[in-house]
């Protein structure tokens, strides 16, 4: 039996169960994406280029796991035990990062980079479905903000543990084993966060909406469109859905262009002391953590075509700040402007996503993690040979440039998918 919630809520009584889970799965992700490509570089001698490959190859795990999850997800029965596989596979490979570490061995770096993106799309296609059904669509965007800030609180709670042994162990040894020994503390909250879910998150709990009882008013009733006029309908879905996936292939592509050498460029241009780097991270992601929800039910307010004109062109001109600054303190404060605006942006379009069809959303998801991250493989090879062959900069104009001629295919696709996805914007009356 199915429980379910209508308009007069937000999200359902176990979504906030939905995000202790995520603070726990994500306890290791900052602490591994700021360190991967410096030790890929200092102690395993990578040029750019590979260290571009090992951070593509992390998200060619994901782009392949993410279409094929999300047409599993469409079909199962349990979307919670699609999330507990993907946690424990998770787990699984920060076990085999450690050991890279450990041997100084790219090769096996890359092969734990890559589970870590492959277990990634197990997790998170069937749980962004699961934020979906247990949320208000008029607060989908605020549901997303609020796993954002889930996700950001595990991160920086995962950061300050890791560093700070890093720290501690570091004025006594250089031995990997003991410097990182916080990455298997990681694998081990991965496996303990997937049982949690499996057995604490209640899949029969979900939203309905007002709008479905008009649905079904106005199907009794003789009111629905001809099945030609739906056809046309779903055929113009079809095609702006077509169009989006292409737009957020290219937005992929020169998001992920610059942001895997931000690290390596802070090292080696502001802060050689990888110590005092690491707390440049943390007012950005203090900020993630506080202000996620609110942007999410900002974006909520707002018309998708003025969030993207605001975004896109905020974007550019913080990229082009971050490369302009040269002291430690101004640049934590562009990062942070820049994850701000990264969030707003990916909230509208998870929001958008999410609208598009209740009963494929599984492949929605699916379908837009494989171009995203498809993208985001694209993306960190054409700055890592942008920054052997040009210099450091490279990477930040050419995402720069990327970012302002994004707009008007945003605009156009916006315009073509609004009007016919199932989940609208408007908020409809209740039939009396």
């Amino acid at each position: 039996m199915r429980l379910f919630k209508v308009d007069t809520e937000r999200f359902t009584p176990d979504f906030n169960d939905m995000l202790k889970i995520v603070m726990l799965n994500s306890s290791g992700f900052f602490f591994l994406g700021f360190l991967i490509p410096i030790l890929a570089r200092t102690n395993m001698m990578a040029s750019g280029f590979e260290v571009s490959l090992i951070i593509s190859i992390q998200v060619l795990g994901r782009t392949i796991s993410g279409i094929i999850i999300g047409y599993i997800s469409d079909r199962t029965k349990s979307r919670t035990k699609l999330v507990l596989i993907g946690s424990f596979g998770r787990g699984l490979s920060y076990f085999i990062i450690y050991i890279a570490i450990i041997l100084n061995s790219l090769l096996l770096l890359g092969l734990g980079t890559m589970t870590l993106g492959f277990m990634a799309g197990v997790f998170w296609v069937p749980f962004n479905i699961l934020i979906a059904e247990k949320s208000n669509k008029d607060n989908r965007s605020q549901a997303y903000g609020k796993r954002n800030s889930a996700n950001a609180i595990g991160q920086m709670i995962g950061a300050l543990i890791g560093f700070n042994i890093l720290l501690i162990f570091s004025f006594f040894t250089n031995d990997p084993k003991f410097l990182y020994s916080c990455i298997p503390i990681y694998g081990i909250a991965n496996f303990y966060a997937g049982m949690k879910f499996y057995k604490g998150v209640n899949e029969s709990i979900i939203f309905i909406q007002k709008d479905n009882y008009e649905n079904n008013f106005d199907i009794k009733n003789g009111l629905r469109n001809s099945n030609s006029n739906n056809d046309g309908k779903k055929k113009v879905l079809m095609l702006g859905t077509l169009f989006l996936m292409i737009v957020l292939l290219f937005s992929s592509i020169n998001n992920s262009i610059a942001r895997p050498f931000i690290n390596i460029y802070l090292v080696e241009k502001i802060e050689s002391d990888i110590r005092l780097a690491t707390y440049a991270y943390i007012p950005a992601g203090l900020a993630a953590t506080l202000i996620a929800p609110k942007l999410g039910a900002i974006i909520d307010k707002i018309k998708p075509k003025i969030a993207i004109l605001i975004t896109s062109s905020l974007g550019a001109l913080v990229t082009w700040l971050l490369i302009n600054v040269y002291d430690l303190i101004s640049f934590s404060f562009i990062l942070l402007l820049d994850l701000t605006i990264a969030i707003s942006a990916d909230l509208l379009f998870q929001n958008v996503l999410s609208r598009i069809s209740k009963k494929h959303r599984g492949k929605v998801f699916g379908t837009s993690d494989f171009f995203t991250f498809l993208g985001n493989v694209i993306g960190p090879i054409i700055g890592g040979l942008s920054w052997d062959i040009l210099g450091p900069k490279s990477p930040f104009i050419f995402s720069i440039f990327f970012e302002l001629m994004l707009i008007p295919l945003y605009f156009a696709v916006i315009s073509l998918l609004l009007p016919n996805i199932e989940e609208t914007y408007e908020k409809k009356p209740l039939h009396q």
